[in-house]
């Protein structure tokens, strides 16, 4: 919940050059609501928490979403980071097991995608055409309705992408980054204490094993359920935990993360909605 809650806080700063200043308590509401959604659909939590704060603070949502989309791209330099700093801590660890089941089956199917490549090249000639044309028929395309719309939706975008550049306490929002990473890592090291065949790992283990679940949890899958398991488990065959032990550890860690959103997001849910109502009426 302190990660969830800093998070809340960090994105409060990417918007605030937007020229808005919601409420704390909106953008916690709001954070766990996109999480109870994510349990529902995948990735429509990063849609639902924007219209939510566009409903309680009249924020654009096109410009909410640029927010999100410059979050997550923080997110996953940080996961990467991480994951790139367990490896060389537990180098000696997981070093036969990474390329084992990793580096080297990688290899091995990039040496036989000449085909891949070829189809990967052709979208990217194809991309570059179409950037071409557009930008030379940019002002007449403008006076199609439609494509008009698109544009405004467009620069809202850029408008959210871009308040990463506008930030006031740059220090503070890495503080926060930092912060929840930290946060995540905890509870997966204290986890580990839930059973015996994991209580004996290290918090640089955690470090690593967090970073795997990340990844997981980024599958296009509700609430990364199943995808963070299967991580977890494989991650754990480093450290010697047998895949059985794998599981229930996984199943713990994954089904208290799952009851809290489940808990805390409905309340924040009720609230929204209560406090939607009450302004409504006074209105």
């Amino acid at each position: 919940m302190l990660a969830h809650y800093a998070r809340a806080l960090r994105w409060k700063m990417l918007i605030k050059p937007l020229g808005y200043t919601p409420k704390n308590s909106n953008m916690f509401h709001s954070v766990m609501i996109g999480y109870l959604a994510n349990l529902a659909v995948p990735r429509m939590g990063e849609v639902s928490r924007c219209g939510v704060l566009t409903r309680t603070d009249k924020i654009p949502l096109n410009s909410l979403i640029g927010t999100v989309i410059i979050e997550r791209i923080i997110d996953v330099i940080f996961l990467l980071g991480i994951l790139l700093l367990s490896i060389l801590i537990e180098y000696n660890t997981i070093q036969e097991f990474l390329f084992a089941n990793i580096i080297n089956p990688f290899l091995s199917k990039f040496q036989n995608a000449s085909s891949s490549l070829l189809i990967l090249i052709l979208l990217i000639l194809l991309m570059i055409g179409a950037f071409y044309l557009l930008k030379k028929y940019h002002q007449q395309l403008l006076n199609n309705k439609i494509y008009n719309k698109i544009w405004e939706v467009l620069l809202g975008f850029k408008d959210g992408v871009l308040s990463i550049l506008k930030l006031e306490q740059k220090g503070l929002f890495i503080i926060y980054s930092v912060f929840i990473w930290a946060m995540y890592t905890l509870s997966t090291w204290l986890c580990f204490f839930a059973i015996e065949p994991t209580s004996s790992l290290s918090i640089s283990s955690a470090l690593f094993i967090m970073a795997v679940g990340g990844i997981g949890m980024s599958a296009p899958v509700q609430g990364g359920i199943g995808a963070y398991e299967a991580a977890i488990q494989v991650a754990l065959l480093v450290y010697g935990i047998n895949s059985a032990d794998g599981l229930i550890y996984a199943t713990l860690n994954h089904s208290s993360q799952i009851l809290s959103i489940l808990l805390v997001g409905s309340i924040s849910l009720l609230f929204i909605f209560i406090n939607y109502k009450k302004n409504e009426n006074n209105s």
